[in-house]
Parts: C-alpha cells; sequence; structure tokens
C-alpha cells in the first residue's frame, strides 16, 4: 500500500474537521512535526473552527494539501508505524489499565490519550470507555483490541454490496478464529467472535444494516434477541463492587481500623475462614467483609 492511499483511508475516518494531533497520528508524525509544516508552508490549510481548545481544518483541505505535497509522506526511519502486530501478539487480561496497554503496543500513555481524545464518545467508532476500578481505571481489552484492529481497517464508505461488507465484517474473525490463546470476553465470546460483534456495533451506529440472523450463527447464540442483549450491553467494564482501604473499610463497616488488622492477623489464608483478601491495590470488598464480620467477627458474636 502507497503512502497515499495509507494517508487517504486513515483520514476517511476522521471527521470534517480536524485537530493538529489528528493530521499528525493520519501521517505518523508528531504534533511538532506537524506545527513545522504549518509554521512552513504559507498554503497550509487555515484554522477554520475550534473544538474545545484546539484549532480544527478542514480535513478535505488538508488531504489535498498533504497529497499535493507527497514528498512529505514519505518515511525512511526505522520501526513500524502500524501497531497490528502489537495487538495480535498481546496476551492480556479482561481488563487492562493505560500502563499495560501502552506496554504491550510499544508507546507511551500520551499516545493511549490520544486514542481516547481523538474518537470520543458520541463518534460512530468511540474509543472504549474506561471504568474506576478502586484506584485504578481500567478498559474492556477485548474491546480495545477490536478498536485498534480497526484503525487501519475502517468502516468502509459508500454503498457496498453484502459480500463485500462481510468481508469487513469478517476480516479479523477469518484470521483469529481458531486461535485458542486469545481468550475469551465478558460474554463468553472468543476475542474472533468479539471482534464481529463490534464491527456490528459500528455498522449499526452508522446506520448500516447487518441481519441479526447472520450475527446469531457467527456468534453461537440462539437468535436476534441475543444479539440485540448484546448490542444493549455497555462497552465499559462495570464497575467493582465498592473496595476500600482499612481506614476507610472500617468507618463503612462500624468497626475499628485495629480490629480489622487483628482479623487480618488471626484469620490468614489457609484457614477455616480467612479475613477478605486485599486485592494489588490493597483494598477490600466491602461487601464481603461485612459478609465475614456476620459470621466471625463481634456481629456474629452479639448475636
Amino acid at each position: 500500500m502507497t503512502a497515499q492511499s495509507t494517508v487517504k483511508e486513515r483520514f476517511a475516518a476522521l471527521p470534517d474537521q480536524i485537530t493538529r494531533p489528528e493530521i499528525a497520528e493520519a501521517v505518523g508524525r508528531s504534533t511538532q512535526g506537524v506545527q513545522n509544516w504549518i509554521d512552513g508552508y504559507e498554503d497550509f490549510p487555515p484554522v477554520v473552527d475550534k473544538r474545545g481548545n484546539a484549532g480544527v481544518r478542514k480535513r478535505d483541505d488538508v488531504l489535498a494539501w498533504l497529497l499535493s505535497h507527497e514528498h512529505l509522506l514519505k518515511d525512511d526511519r526505522p520501526g513500524p508505524r502500524d501497531r497490528t502486530g502489537h495487538v495480535r501478539e498481546a496476551r492480556l487480561g479482561a481488563l487492562v489499565t493505560v500502563a499495560e496497554l501502552a506496554n504491550a503496543l510499544g508507546v507511551g500513555r500520551r499516545t493511549v490519550a490520544y486514542y481516547a481524545s481523538s474518537a470520543p464518545a458520541g463518534s460512530t467508532d468511540p474509543f472504549p470507555a474506561a471504568t474506576e476500578h478502586g484506584r485504578r481505571s481500567v478498559r474492556s481489552w477485548p474491546a480495545v483490541r477490536s478498536w485498534l484492529l480497526r484503525r487501519g481497517d475502517p468502516l468502509p464508505h459508500g454503498e457496498a454490496s453484502w459480500e463485500d461488507f462481510q468481508r469487513w465484517l469478517l476480516a479479523v474473525y477469518d484470521v483469529d478464529k481458531n486461535d485458542e490463546t486469545l481468550g475469551h470476553d465478558e460474554h463468553g465470546l472468543s476475542m474472533a467472535q468479539r471482534d464481529v460483534l463490534e464491527r456490528v456495533r459500528v455498522a449499526k451506529t452508522a446506520g448500516r444494516r447487518v441481519p441479526a440472523e447472520w450475527t446469531a450463527q457467527v456468534l453461537g447464540l440462539s437468535g436476534p434477541k441475543e444479539v440485540a442483549r448484546l448490542l444493549a450491553a455497555p462497552v465499559a467494564p462495570p464497575p467493582l463492587q465498592e473496595r476500600l482501604g482499612m481506614a476507610a473499610l472500617a468507618r463503612a463497616v462500624g468497626v475499628s481500623e485495629k480490629s480489622l488488622h487483628g482479623y487480618a492477623r488471626r484469620y490468614p489464608a489457609g484457614c477455616a475462614d480467612p479475613f477478605p483478601a486485599k486485592d494489588a491495590d490493597g483494598l477490600r470488598d466491602v461487601a464481603e467483609v461485612r459478609a465475614w464480620l456476620g459470621r466471625t467477627g463481634p456481629v456474629a458474636q452479639l448475636s
């Protein structure tokens, strides 16, 4: 694929008016690199409006300008610009933090933040939203994986035959359907099936029709009602039950912090009914602690 065709595909997935970071991402340059073009070429398309605090330019004008300056699109720098290989190689859990995602993709956290800002909620294909889990902000890895694989393979524009459209819907499925190492999502779908679900979601948001019977067959579901249920399910992972550190936990359950630390020491993992364990962030589930106190702690002793 030529540099021009790659840029055309990437620009087709952008909104009608685009920011400097969006231009940079589409052409594989830094925002400063794009700023150098703006400063160095008097005919670079001007700012026509604002999106928040960021100036925006007409997408089609910027694309036309880039195509007329083809030499700027040549990139002889070493290393892949496309992250598809990293995405396909990644074997992550159901939920990922920004740090885990950046590490798996070989990028900085600012790049992950850019993905989120370049495709906000409300757009046709938004970057999967985050949910606060204790002290961590996490996203659904199956949804993020599918989004990243669609970056270089956006929804086809214009009219397309069902055969051509079906090829797009199954583009990742046909590659991954026999890879058992990829795991499953929160619905029990394989990663290959989850990609189909996400592509169907994007297509329907854009007003394209995908037969529910066809989707049910690919996903191994009972029928259209099950397809509708999955499409209605939020992409963001559900928040964890309330989890707190010892001081806040003591206030929540009405027991002193000193007593809770004592229970944790006297009822360690391995005993008949251990005190609820803390997670990687040092937090404990409030409901689990309340239930334990009802069985073993002062609540049980008073009953």
